[in-house]
């Protein structure tokens, strides 16, 4: 993938969320660069190794509140398990001080410049009840909703990440390239419990452009877990979501 009109980032409110192939076949070219649980710690790694060949019109930066105050150790593993390892990767593993990230790019340094095993591995398209679609969307086909208590709680940002998602639209900036931050909405059951989401919209909103809006979803139809769309309910965020999009592209 090269020169797209659009390149989603984010964590798996990203990849499962904005259909690749929805946007194609509205004539809209882009690729989807969302992995598990991706903090923009590990965003900032992947802007700086794909960035540049991916070229996009337009940066779709998705941004939810538990992963702004996220670790981000299962991403980091994820990564560095599975994607060519870049010196800025190197960077990220020993700068986290973890363990578990610290052996995973011990097992990556082996795996890939030593056994040379990445270069041959193919991962399956059908893992479980997940479809990985080209272009980097993830089709969820089987829901697991279920109706839970959840503590009400004050939402919070960890500095380290709001550093690095700074210095990632900083990339962007730097190579003109227009971006919009977009909260997609949890199920009510999950939502109802944020005591100040108003605070963490006003965050958003200091690093430019936002997108959040609470769409007439039902928990049990448009959800598979609460805080993932399901099919209904990603075919009803991306049809109103699609407008806004096109006049970003127009306006470019």
């Amino acid at each position: 993938y090269h020169d797209v009109d659009v390149l989603f980032l984010g964590s798996s409110h990203s990849y499962r969320t904005f259909d690749t192939r929805f946007y194609q076949s509205h004539g809209i070219s882009c690729f989807n660069l969302g992995s598990s649980n991706q903090t923009p710690t590990q965003t900032l790694v992947l802007l700086q190794a794909y960035l540049d060949s991916l070229s996009p019109r337009q940066v779709v930066f998705e941004v939810h509140p538990d992963i702004m105050n996220h670790d981000g150790v299962e991403s980091a593993v994820g990564l560095l398990a599975n994607v060519p390892l870049t010196p800025a990767m190197t960077r990220m593993a020993l700068s986290m001080g973890n363990m578990k990230v610290v052996n995973t790019w011990l097992y990556a340094l082996w795996n890939q410049r030593i056994l040379h095993r990445l270069d041959a591995f193919v991962e399956d398209s059908v893992i479980q009840n997940t479809v990985y679609v080209s272009g980097g969307y993830v089709e969820v086909t089987k829901k697991s909703f279920e109706r839970k208590r959840y503590p009400r709680k004050n939402l919070t940002i960890d500095p380290c990440q709001l550093d690095a998602l700074k210095e990632c639209l900083s990339m962007l900036k730097e190579r003109n390239i227009p971006y919009l931050l977009v909260e997609v909405q949890d199920a009510y059951q999950l939502r109802k419990t944020y005591l100040n989401h108003d605070w963490f919209e006003q965050q958003m909103r200091q690093l430019g452009p936002y997108r959040y809006k609470v769409l007439p979803m039902e928990d049990t139809i448009h959800f598979s877990n609460s805080n993932h769309l399901f099919k209904p309910g990603i075919e009803m965020f991306n049809e109103d979501f699609l407008p806004d999009l096109k006049l970003l592209i127009s306006n470019l």
